[in-house]
């Protein structure tokens, strides 16, 4: 007997756990004072709290920093998501997330978590790990 997998289903799945954690952790960083600040000179720098966000999409679902900056790349609803006019490279997120001062990202991430418990909400990647 063979198995088929059904890929489109699992892509789209993936996809509306990318937007659910996305626009919730947005809400959350957008209530945050800024991780940094912005310097007056050099190049035009892409907004902090994007790049917050980004790493957080990042670390949650354990990818290399190619493989996000390919998916911000080819998902224009991310890019309006996040406000991006470009994406960053792969090494501009890397260096954004050793940017990101650790006591913010503990703030974040309690608030986050709260934020799931309080609305009862628990992603599919969440369910795996509790596991």
């Amino acid at each position: 007997m063979t198995r088929f997998y059904n890929w489109r289903k699992n892509n789209k799945a993936k996809e509306k756990e990318f937007e659910i954690l996305l626009s919730e952790g947005m809400r959350l960083v957008n209530e945050t004072p800024e991780p940094w600040s912005v310097k007056q000179y050099g190049r035009r720098p892409y907004p902090s709290k994007a790049m917050v966000n980004i790493c957080l999409l990042k670390v949650y679902f354990r990818m290399p920093y190619r493989d996000i900056e390919s998916l911000i790349r080819s998902n224009q609803t991310f890019q309006k998501m996040l406000d991006l006019d470009r994406v960053p490279d792969h090494n501009t997120v890397q260096r954004a997330m050793e940017k990101i001062p650790m006591d913010y990202l503990e703030k974040l991430n309690q608030k986050l978590t709260f934020s799931f418990k309080k609305n009862n909400m628990m992603l599919p990647s969440m369910q795996l790990d509790s596991v």
